[in-house]
């Protein structure tokens, strides 16, 4: 028994160790690509269709449109919001558009985000799709940020920077921040692994979704990959997003996950056929290990408490349940704990989040559609 225990115990701590400490470290020291740094010519930048999908977005989507309009983009940008047969005024609103370089495609069905984004990449006529969604709002330079990279042949996808426009700290925008140093270090070897739907790029012939009903920007960015296209991140390519609150996160990120567990797993096999194993492997390390730490985490601390002695165990075990002692206080403070003090909650927020999502994927109960929620603030 004793021996399975500390099997136990050092695998997960092993495993941990290469997510957090081995990737990074890796993808630190691998020599950077060089790319090609000329914009296009004046006259030269392609057209780009700005693809939404919107589910009931009646607040937010005729500024979302004047923002995007209002871009710093030499070229032409044509818009396209897919309504997800929306039951509020979204589509009226954009209708009136329709002399502006807005087209409205409507789906009298719900079909969930991946289906209305092949509605719309079909009736596009960009040489470039810069997905968003509805509620973001682009810095002047985001749209050009997202394209002059793709002058290099060898980039298919570009991957923009999502901020948090509130004042506070949340848990997202505490992701964000480490999301954001792993996407620079990917970047050097133009190995970004997957994209920030609310705001990328894929020049027209990298657009290759999984199958007729998927388009998720986490797969779209992948399949570039496989099809031996670059994918780096564009830091000057900023979508402002209000965030949601916790519970809103939270049911956020079980959709996100149970999605994305199964594209990762069909995404590995792709890979692997394509010749590509170590997109399936980066697979793995960066997102299969991230998906499961929570579960890692319970069980390197139930068989350091049951192990105990000698000393190693007893020290993690009692470091571990500090560790989760503080995330239940900040849990109970509702976040009114300092910054800092919220990480082990905002820790565990994410991980049981991604726990409830494997669950749910495993199940297969994945989420596939969604419903505007309030963000953190909103009356």
């Amino acid at each position: 028994m004793r021996i399975v225990l500390e099997a136990v115990f050092w695998v997960c701590a092993g495993l941990l160790f290469v997510h957090y400490v081995g990737y990074p470290a890796v993808l630190a020291v691998l020599p950077a690509r060089r790319r090609r740094q000329e914009e296009p010519a004046p006259g030269g930048w392609p057209v780009v269709s700005v693809l939404i999908a919107a589910r009931n977005e009646e607040k937010v989507i005729g500024a979302r449109l004047d923002n995007i309009r209002s871009q710093n983009y030499p070229g032409t940008i044509e818009i396209l919001v897919g309504s997800d047969a929306s039951t509020d005024a979204t589509d009226a609103i954009v209708a009136a558009r329709a002399g502006e370089g807005v087209t409205l495609v409507r789906s009298e069905t719900r079909s969930g985000k991946p289906r209305i984004i092949q509605m719309l990449a079909r009736r596009a006529r960009g040489q470039v799709f810069v997905f968003t969604d509805a509620d973001t709002v682009f810095v002047p330079d985001t749209v050009r940020e997202l394209v002059a990279p793709l002058g290099d042949p060898s980039v298919g996808c570009v991957d923009g920077s999502r901020r948090n426009s509130l004042s506070t700290e949340t848990c997202e925008s505490a992701y964000w921040k480490y999301e954001k140093w792993i996407k620079g270090l990917c970047s050097r070897l133009g190995a970004v692994l997957g994209a920030t739907g609310a705001v990328f790029s894929l020049r027209r012939e990298a657009f290759m979704p999984l199958s007729e009903d998927r388009a998720d920007d986490f797969e779209l960015a992948v399949m570039a990959r496989i099809a031996v296209y670059d994918c780096i991140f564009a830091p000057g390519a900023v979508a402002m997003e209000p965030a949601p609150d916790d519970k809103a996160q939270y049911r956020r990120l079980v959709r996100i996950v149970s999605w994305m567990s199964t594209s990762c797993m069909k995404l590995a096999w792709k890979a692997v056929s394509a010749g590509r194993p170590l997109i399936a492997l980066q697979l793995f390390v960066h997102k299969v290990l991230r998906w499961k730490t929570g579960f890692m985490v319970l069980a390197a601390t139930a068989a350091a408490g049951l192990l105990w002695h000698p000393w190693p165990y007893a020290a993690a075990f009692s470091l571990l349940m500090l560790f989760h002692l503080a995330a239940a206080a900040g849990a109970a403070s509702h976040g009114g704990l300092p910054g800092k003090m919220l990480f082990p909650y905002y820790f565990w927020l994410m991980n049981s989040a991604s726990m409830a999502g494997l669950l749910r994927a495993l199940g297969r109960r994945p989420v596939e559609t969604w419903e505007r929620k309030k963000a953190a603030g909103s009356p």
